[in-house]
């Protein structure tokens, strides 16, 4: 088994991005994230994103870099691939489960229960908002498109925080985004 990573070629917050991937397992590409220190928040289903000034630690934790082509290729290969076309149902299949094991009434956007992961960017609508607490007891982060959002994100909070309590003994951790239906608060 071999972790793989792309040239960086894609613009975002300002740096170049690449991908990572494994040929056989996620297990492994999750490990070696952690080795070359990427942040486990970087996964996004079947690849880790890196920025480009992290090519030396990936190269010292074993990462073999290879050709953007090639690594889709071993990824598709290697059985792990999410084609695009399939990506929004992966994403939303995540969703339900995570919802249901934590037995919200409610289904938001994209929900993820855990630290490794993250869901969509924030949503340009009235009332979204994006969540994240990455450890137990650390204090949330609310992005929100406007105060009805802050005030989502914090009873979203509330909610999960109570209903990881119940079903753990520990406050909720992972990221969530939201917005109302037909400018309905939610």
């Amino acid at each position: 088994m071999t972790v793989y990573a792309d040239t960086p070629r894609w613009p975002r917050h300002g740096l170049l991005w690449g991908h990572m991937i494994s040929d056989r397992s996620l297990a492994e590409l999750h490990e070696r994230a952690r080795e070359a220190g990427l942040h486990p928040r970087s996964f996004d289903l079947d690849h880790y994103d890196w920025p480009e000034h992290a090519r030396a630690d990936l190269v010292a934790a074993g990462v073999v870099m290879v050709g953007n082509k090639e690594l889709t290729r071993r990824l598709i290969a290697g059985g792990l691939r999410i084609p695009a076309a399939r990506r929004a149902a992966a994403r939303r299949e995540r969703t339900e489960a995570a919802a249901r094991g934590l037995g919200l009434d409610r289904v938001p956007l994209d929900l993820i229960t855990g630290p490794v992961g993250h869901v969509d960017p924030l949503p340009q609508r009235p009332g979204a908002f994006r969540l994240t607490r990455d450890e137990a007891g650390a204090p949330p982060r609310i992005e929100a498109q406007d105060a009805d959002g802050r005030r989502a994100g914090e009873r979203f909070l509330a909610a999960v925080d109570d209903a990881s309590w119940t079903r753990t003994g520990a406050l909720w951790i992972g990221q969530v985004v939201d917005a109302p239906e037909s400018g309905r608060p939610s």
